[in-house]
């Protein structure tokens, strides 16, 4: 992937694919879709609690930091202005049904019309928004949405990288790039325009966008 950055030149750099590694753990039960829906509709889990199923397990998503809010709200009004909304709708924090896992994206691009019922199967693009969370958006969920999405976003708060997953096949993404805080990213699966990334941190950190005051 190709990213123009502040001096206007364009770089691309690999991600390291050991963060992929997944280690297998069998004495864990792992619930179905069906055992997860039965826990949560008996309350066998906490209604106020933040939880999402990941290959079967549950996960405790923990509370958002005021950093993830804000990027989450910029992403939201970027592609509010930017999506073909005939065609696409998105989804925050909703989640999406896949096969052993239901996780709740940050944000999901989902085809229109979507499903008559239940949660999305599918979708365009998922973006992770990754402050504390970001091993796990990083090393189990890449293998999670590479049969059902074509791209894959972490946006990583705390080292101000967006890590780019594209070219699924089967359990894993074959394109995995970084773009640092200053370089601009433009979606493949879905048009999005051009998003600037020094932007969307300064948004989440409160601090001033590149040429303010000037």
């Amino acid at each position: 992937m190709s990213h123009p950055g502040r001096s206007g030149r364009i770089t691309t750099r690999p991600y390291n694919r050991a963060v992929s590694a997944i280690i297998e753990i069998p004495e864990l039960h792992r619930y179905t879709i069906a055992e997860y829906h039965r826990l949560l509709d008996s309350d066998g889990i906490d209604q106020d609690a933040r939880v999402e199923l990941i290959d079967g397990l549950v996960f405790d998503m923990g509370t958002r930091s005021p950093e993830h809010e804000k990027a989450v709200d910029w992403l939201v009004d970027w592609v509010f202005a930017h999506l073909d909304r005939d065609r696409y709708w998105h989804r925050a924090g909703a989640p999406l049904t896949l096969a052993g896992s239901e996780p709740e994206p940050d944000l999901a691009i989902v085809q229109r019309p979507g499903p008559p019922a239940s949660h999305p199967t599918e979708a365009a693009l998922v973006v992770e928004v990754a402050l504390s969370s970001h091993d796990r958006d990083l090393r189990l969920k890449p293998a999670v949405y590479a049969p059902y999405v074509p791209e894959y976003w972490v946006i990583d708060l705390q080292r101000r990288l967006v890590v780019v997953h594209r070219n699924p096949h089967g359990s894993t993404y074959r394109s995995v790039t970084v773009a640092s805080d200053g370089e601009a990213i433009t979606a493949r699966s879905v048009e999005l325009g051009t998003i600037p990334t020094e932007a969307l941190f300064a948004a989440a950190f409160d601090e001033p966008a590149a040429g303010a005051g000037r």
